[in-house]
């Protein structure tokens, strides 16, 4: 009897081992795809969890398998799977962007709350995850800015524009910044990039014509907020046309008014 079940154990040794016996684990990745293609969630996360079965450590598994337990509304799973994908390869590039989305995600809804400390931990966390995260700086940013840390979210802005020069609204949100610092010169140097993005943006005229008018610069003034005043009635926004044009009135009757006569020395 024990004879017979060595044998019987070679034998099943034996044919495991053969190649056409052997799982096909490409196999269920395409039959996996191809549930996801369908939107049979159910039956994309039992066989991802099967590839598992076969190949513990196989990374893209645990990422698949974290992106249809987001669709399953399983977030808790969705972040274990996308961080077991990360322990397993580190440059596994899909699930660091799932884990930093998902931090970026939930700082958002906490700012939102005014839950501003844990808000600012999410976004440092997302950081973490990729420091090349433009977003994440930004919005860590406006946290900052919120929570009233003026300087540390200037510098989150200044990061998010190294890393990505064309993100229009992190030069926005630093010029009006430095305006409120009183740094003019820097804050014009920040709106002339947000109109070199979007030319016909009506509020980054507006704040230019102000940080003109700041720095003595009069003509310059007039003509941001002459250019503020028309895209505002362009967008149907009137409401916020007024006040450009009641400082561009202003400046203009102060540059047409003659100069004050010299006082006389007593």
């Amino acid at each position: 009897m024990r004879n017979k079940l060595i044998v019987i154990a070679l034998f099943c040794l034996c044919v495991n081992a053969l190649p056409g016996w052997a799982v096909d684990i490409q196999a269920l990745f395409i039959k996996a795809q191809g549930f996801e293609n369908e939107q049979r969630w159910s039956e994309a996360f039992s066989t991802y969890s099967e590839i598992l079965k076969f190949e513990p450590n196989n990374a893209l598994a645990h990422y698949r398998l974290g992106a249809i337990s987001e669709k399953l509304g399983a977030i808790d799973n969705a972040v274990r799977s996308y961080q077991e994908a990360l322990r397993l390869d580190p440059d596994q590039s899909e699930a660091r962007q799932a884990l930093e989305g998902y931090y970026i995600n939930q700082g958002i809804m906490l700012r939102r709350n005014n839950q501003l400390d844990e808000a600012i931990l999410m976004f440092q966390q997302a950081i973490r995850r990729d420091p090349a995260s433009a977003n994440a700086y930004f919005e860590l940013g406006q946290a900052l800015e919120q929570q009233g840390q003026a300087n540390e979210a200037a510098t989150a802005y200044q990061e998010a524009v190294k890393i990505d020069p064309d993100k229009s609204v992190a030069h926005a949100r630093l010029a009006a910044l430095y305006t409120k610092q009183g740094q003019n010169e820097r804050a014009v140097q920040e709106y002339r990039e947000v109109l070199r993005l979007n030319p016909q943006d009506p509020v980054a005229y507006h704040g230019l014509g102000i940080a003109y008018n700041a720095l003595g610069q009069r003509d310059q003034a007039i003509t941001s907020l002459q250019q503020a005043v028309r895209f505002y009635l362009i967008a149907g926004q009137r409401d916020k046309a007024q006040p450009a044009y009641d400082l561009q009135k202003k400046l203009m009757a102060e540059k047409a008014a003659p100069p004050l006569p010299p006082t006389r020395k007593q």
